[in-house]
């Protein structure tokens, strides 16, 4: 257990920096969308994939709003909960979400017509798979790669910065494999107590890794860096809200 809390303090410090290094400020920087926005935005791309008449924009409308007022609810108690739900719990939540969106997908069903709800499953299988199909197409290298062609041109890296971040790259890639190898061997749930350590373990691991980035960077590309990572933090908490 003690091997695997280790390797999972490393791995959420070295993943944060991974998914820091590949945001675009631009794309993060948009403005954040109160759940009323997200829902006309999301009614709109229905509306256009799936040709949708006026009744039905008004069920669907119905059902989203539906959706994110059981997800404000679900985040109203989770925050007013002091207490860390237990495995079963988690198992129960688990089965929860699949009844809700077996409910959801049979109310989907009720709206639309047969092509149209053809159309509709196809979009979800692809939103589902398509990032993580993605992913597993390359190798930790090619990502890692792939991290430092992106990092060069956003913050024009030269020769010797592009080697320093190379390296800080790949030692994150072993890291991560390490961590694999220890939750696959151990397999168990970590304590209450352990997850809090790794909390405060997570914010002593990105400091690191920010002294580390500024002391290869610049003034000017540390800068940039410290927006990149503001904006990556700020776009997971709206992520986290919308899957709520």
């Amino acid at each position: 257990m003690k091997k695997l809390f280790i390797a999972a303090l490393l791995f959420v410090g070295i993943v944060s920096f991974a998914q820091d290094i590949n945001q675009k400020p631009a794309r993060d920087q948009k403005e954040r969308l109160t759940p009323e926005q997200r829902n006309e935005k999301h009614l709109q791309k229905l509306t256009a994939e799936l040709n949708l008449d006026k009744k039905q924009q008004d069920q669907v409308k119905q059902l989203l709003a539906e959706r994110s007022a059981k997800a404000e609810k679900f985040r109203d108690a989770k925050k007013d909960s002091k207490v860390k739900p237990t495995a079963e719990e988690k198992e129960a939540f688990k089965k929860q979400m699949e009844t809700e969106k077996a409910a959801n997908d049979a109310k989907m069903k009720a709206i639309l017509n047969t092509d149209q709800y053809t159309k509709w499953t196809a979009l979800k299988k692809e939103h589902k798979g398509g990032h993580k199909g993605k992913r597993d197409m390359k190798s930790p290298q090619e990502r890692d790669q792939a991290h430092l062609q992106k990092l060069t041109t956003e913050l024009n890296l030269n020769a010797d910065q592009q080697k320093q971040v190379g390296e800080l790259l790949s030692d994150r890639s072993t890291k991560m494999a390490m961590l694999k190898k220890s939750r696959k061997d151990a397999g168990a749930e970590p304590t209450a107590a352990e997850k809090e350590a790794m909390k405060k373990q997570m914010k002593e691991d990105r400091k690191a890794t920010d002294v580390k980035m500024k002391a290869i960077l610049n003034a000017e590309q540390y800068k940039e860096w410290a927006v990149i990572q503001k904006a990556h933090q700020d776009k997971m908490k709206d992520h986290r809200k919308d899957k709520m």
